[in-house]
Protein backbone atom coordinates (compact mmCIF):
# COMPACT_ATOMS: atom_id res chain seq x y z
CA UNK A 1 0.00 0.00 0.00
CA UNK A 2 2.81 2.39 0.90
CA UNK A 3 4.49 1.76 -2.45
CA UNK A 4 1.21 2.40 -4.23
CA UNK A 5 0.65 5.67 -2.38
CA UNK A 6 4.25 6.69 -3.07
CA UNK A 7 3.81 6.10 -6.81
CA UNK A 8 0.51 7.98 -6.88
CA UNK A 9 2.07 10.88 -4.98
CA UNK A 10 5.06 11.04 -7.33
CA UNK A 11 2.89 10.85 -10.45
CA UNK A 12 0.59 13.55 -9.08
CA UNK A 13 3.57 15.78 -8.29
CA UNK A 14 5.00 15.31 -11.79
CA UNK A 15 1.61 16.08 -13.32
CA UNK A 16 1.21 19.24 -11.24
CA UNK A 17 4.73 20.43 -12.03
CA UNK A 18 4.14 19.74 -15.72
CA UNK A 19 0.89 21.71 -15.66
CA UNK A 20 2.60 24.62 -13.90
CA UNK A 21 5.45 24.52 -16.41
CA UNK A 22 3.00 24.55 -19.31
CA UNK A 23 1.11 27.48 -17.80
CA UNK A 24 4.32 29.46 -17.30
CA UNK A 25 5.37 28.72 -20.89
CA UNK A 26 2.04 29.89 -22.31
CA UNK A 27 2.01 33.06 -20.19
CA UNK A 28 5.59 33.88 -21.22
CA UNK A 29 4.77 33.23 -24.87
CA UNK A 30 1.73 35.49 -24.70
CA UNK A 31 3.68 38.23 -22.94
CA UNK A 32 6.52 38.10 -25.48
CA UNK A 33 4.36 38.20 -28.60
CA UNK A 34 1.67 40.62 -27.38
CA UNK A 35 3.81 43.68 -28.12
CA UNK A 36 3.99 42.66 -31.78
CA UNK A 37 0.25 42.07 -32.22
CA UNK A 38 -1.97 44.94 -33.30
CA UNK A 39 -5.72 45.47 -32.98
CA UNK A 40 -5.80 48.84 -34.77
CA UNK A 41 -4.45 48.95 -38.32
CA UNK A 42 -3.30 52.54 -37.94
CA UNK A 43 -0.93 51.50 -35.15
CA UNK A 44 1.00 49.19 -37.49
CA UNK A 45 4.37 50.72 -38.46
CA UNK A 46 4.51 51.69 -42.12
CA UNK A 47 7.64 49.63 -42.82
CA UNK A 48 5.50 46.48 -43.01
CA UNK A 49 4.08 46.40 -46.55
CA UNK A 50 3.47 42.66 -47.07
CA UNK A 51 0.44 40.88 -45.63
CA UNK A 52 0.40 37.09 -45.16
CA UNK A 53 -3.02 35.42 -45.10
CA UNK A 54 -3.10 31.93 -43.57
CA UNK A 55 -5.42 29.39 -45.16
CA UNK A 56 -8.39 27.92 -43.30
CA UNK A 57 -11.44 25.71 -43.79
CA UNK A 58 -13.68 26.13 -46.83
CA UNK A 59 -17.45 25.84 -46.87
CA UNK A 60 -19.05 22.81 -48.50
CA UNK A 61 -19.93 24.94 -51.54
CA UNK A 62 -16.27 25.87 -52.04
CA UNK A 63 -16.50 29.42 -50.69
CA UNK A 64 -14.27 30.71 -47.87
CA UNK A 65 -15.35 29.56 -44.42
CA UNK A 66 -15.96 32.10 -41.68
CA UNK A 67 -12.38 32.15 -40.40
CA UNK A 68 -10.89 32.38 -43.87
CA UNK A 69 -13.34 35.02 -45.08
CA UNK A 70 -12.50 37.23 -42.11
CA UNK A 71 -8.79 36.86 -42.85
CA UNK A 72 -9.28 37.75 -46.50
CA UNK A 73 -11.55 40.69 -45.68
CA UNK A 74 -8.96 41.95 -43.21
CA UNK A 75 -6.25 41.74 -45.86
CA UNK A 76 -8.48 43.67 -48.27
CA UNK A 77 -9.09 46.32 -45.63
CA UNK A 78 -5.35 46.72 -45.06
CA UNK A 79 -4.73 46.88 -48.80
CA UNK A 80 -7.37 49.52 -49.49
CA UNK A 81 -6.26 51.47 -46.42
CA UNK A 82 -2.79 51.61 -48.02
CA UNK A 83 -1.24 49.69 -45.14
CA UNK A 84 0.06 46.87 -47.36
CA UNK A 85 1.08 46.65 -51.01
CA UNK A 86 1.37 42.87 -51.43
CA UNK A 87 -0.86 40.02 -50.25
CA UNK A 88 0.60 36.53 -49.87
CA UNK A 89 -2.08 33.83 -49.87
CA UNK A 90 -0.80 30.70 -48.15
CA UNK A 91 -2.61 27.39 -47.95
CA UNK A 92 -3.13 23.98 -49.48
CA UNK A 93 -3.80 22.99 -53.05
CA UNK A 94 -4.16 19.24 -52.63
CA UNK A 95 -6.75 18.49 -55.29
CA UNK A 96 -9.89 19.84 -56.91
CA UNK A 97 -11.95 18.93 -53.85
CA UNK A 98 -9.69 20.82 -51.44
CA UNK A 99 -8.11 23.88 -52.95
CA UNK A 100 -7.73 26.76 -50.51
CA UNK A 101 -5.39 28.72 -52.74
CA UNK A 102 -7.64 29.07 -55.79
CA UNK A 103 -10.60 30.02 -53.58
CA UNK A 104 -8.51 32.63 -51.77
CA UNK A 105 -7.11 34.06 -54.99
CA UNK A 106 -10.55 34.22 -56.62
CA UNK A 107 -11.95 36.10 -53.61
CA UNK A 108 -9.11 38.62 -53.56
CA UNK A 109 -9.17 39.24 -57.31
CA UNK A 110 -12.96 39.60 -57.39
CA UNK A 111 -12.57 42.31 -54.78
CA UNK A 112 -10.34 44.34 -57.07
CA UNK A 113 -6.77 43.53 -56.04
CA UNK A 114 -4.53 43.34 -59.15
CA UNK A 115 -3.03 39.91 -59.73
CA UNK A 116 0.48 41.39 -59.71
CA UNK A 117 -0.11 42.37 -56.08
CA UNK A 118 -0.71 38.77 -55.01
CA UNK A 119 1.64 35.88 -54.31
CA UNK A 120 0.40 32.29 -54.03
CA UNK A 121 2.07 29.95 -51.55
CA UNK A 122 0.68 26.50 -52.33
CA UNK A 123 2.87 24.75 -49.76
CA UNK A 124 1.42 26.39 -46.66
CA UNK A 125 0.24 23.09 -45.19
CA UNK A 126 0.45 24.44 -41.65
CA UNK A 127 1.45 27.59 -39.79
CA UNK A 128 5.09 26.55 -39.48
CA UNK A 129 5.33 25.86 -43.22
CA UNK A 130 3.78 29.21 -44.12
CA UNK A 131 6.13 31.20 -41.89
CA UNK A 132 9.16 29.23 -43.09
CA UNK A 133 8.31 29.45 -46.78
CA UNK A 134 7.46 33.17 -46.75
CA UNK A 135 10.94 33.83 -45.39
CA UNK A 136 13.04 31.23 -47.21
CA UNK A 137 11.19 30.65 -50.49
CA UNK A 138 9.51 34.01 -51.11
CA UNK A 139 12.27 35.84 -49.21
CA UNK A 140 10.15 38.41 -47.43
CA UNK A 141 11.50 39.35 -44.02
CA UNK A 142 9.18 42.23 -43.08
CA UNK A 143 5.59 41.00 -42.95
CA UNK A 144 2.21 41.31 -41.26
CA UNK A 145 0.60 38.00 -40.31
CA UNK A 146 -3.16 38.23 -40.81
CA UNK A 147 -5.22 35.75 -38.83
CA UNK A 148 -7.49 35.44 -35.80
CA UNK A 149 -6.24 36.64 -32.43
CA UNK A 150 -5.94 33.15 -30.91
CA UNK A 151 -3.63 32.13 -33.79
CA UNK A 152 -1.43 35.22 -33.85
CA UNK A 153 0.65 34.24 -30.82
CA UNK A 154 1.94 31.10 -32.52
CA UNK A 155 2.44 32.69 -35.93
CA UNK A 156 4.28 35.69 -34.52
CA UNK A 157 6.40 33.55 -32.21
CA UNK A 158 7.51 31.34 -35.10
CA UNK A 159 8.31 34.36 -37.24
CA UNK A 160 10.43 35.97 -34.55
CA UNK A 161 12.28 32.72 -33.86
CA UNK A 162 13.06 32.38 -37.58
CA UNK A 163 14.45 35.90 -37.70
CA UNK A 164 11.52 37.52 -39.49
CA UNK A 165 10.77 41.16 -38.71
CA UNK A 166 7.07 40.47 -38.29
CA UNK A 167 3.95 41.73 -36.59
CA UNK A 168 0.46 40.29 -36.34
CA UNK A 169 -2.88 41.89 -37.08
CA UNK A 170 -6.12 40.61 -35.59
CA UNK A 171 -8.60 39.36 -38.19
CA UNK A 172 -11.44 38.63 -35.76
CA UNK A 173 -14.58 39.76 -37.53
CA UNK A 174 -17.30 37.34 -36.47
CA UNK A 175 -18.67 35.45 -33.50
CA UNK A 176 -17.11 32.03 -33.98
CA UNK A 177 -19.13 29.03 -32.87
CA UNK A 178 -16.14 26.80 -32.13
CA UNK A 179 -13.71 29.42 -30.84
CA UNK A 180 -13.11 27.70 -27.48
CA UNK A 181 -12.23 24.48 -29.29
CA UNK A 182 -9.66 26.33 -31.39
CA UNK A 183 -8.20 28.02 -28.32
CA UNK A 184 -7.83 24.65 -26.59
CA UNK A 185 -6.12 23.12 -29.62
CA UNK A 186 -3.83 26.14 -29.80
CA UNK A 187 -2.29 25.20 -26.45
CA UNK A 188 -0.86 22.01 -27.94
CA UNK A 189 -0.12 23.72 -31.27
CA UNK A 190 2.10 26.20 -29.42
CA UNK A 191 4.06 23.34 -27.87
CA UNK A 192 4.44 21.70 -31.27
CA UNK A 193 5.63 25.01 -32.74
CA UNK A 194 8.39 25.17 -30.13
CA UNK A 195 9.42 21.59 -30.90
CA UNK A 196 9.33 22.18 -34.66
CA UNK A 197 11.59 25.18 -34.32
CA UNK A 198 13.93 23.45 -31.86
CA UNK A 199 14.29 20.50 -34.24
CA UNK A 200 14.75 22.79 -37.27
CA UNK A 201 11.90 21.02 -39.01
CA UNK A 202 11.79 21.31 -42.80
CA UNK A 203 8.34 21.91 -44.35
CA UNK A 204 6.83 19.00 -46.28
CA UNK A 205 6.90 21.19 -49.40
CA UNK A 206 9.97 23.37 -49.90
CA UNK A 207 9.47 24.40 -53.52
CA UNK A 208 6.26 23.91 -55.47
CA UNK A 209 5.97 24.49 -59.20
CA UNK A 210 2.47 25.86 -58.54
CA UNK A 211 3.81 28.72 -56.42
CA UNK A 212 3.19 32.10 -57.99
CA UNK A 213 5.86 34.75 -57.55
CA UNK A 214 4.75 37.64 -59.72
Amino acid sequence: MRIGKFIVTRVSAIFILGAIGLLVFLIALQAYTSRFIFQDKFDIPNKYRVGVVFGAKLNADGTPGTYLKDRLDTALDLYYSHKIDIIILSGERLNQNFNEIDVMEKYILENGVPIERTYLDTGGLDTYSTVYRVKHIFQFDKVIYITQNFHLTRATFLGKMMGVDCVGYNADGSKYKNLNEHKFREVFANIKAMLDFSNDRQPDVLVDSKDSIN
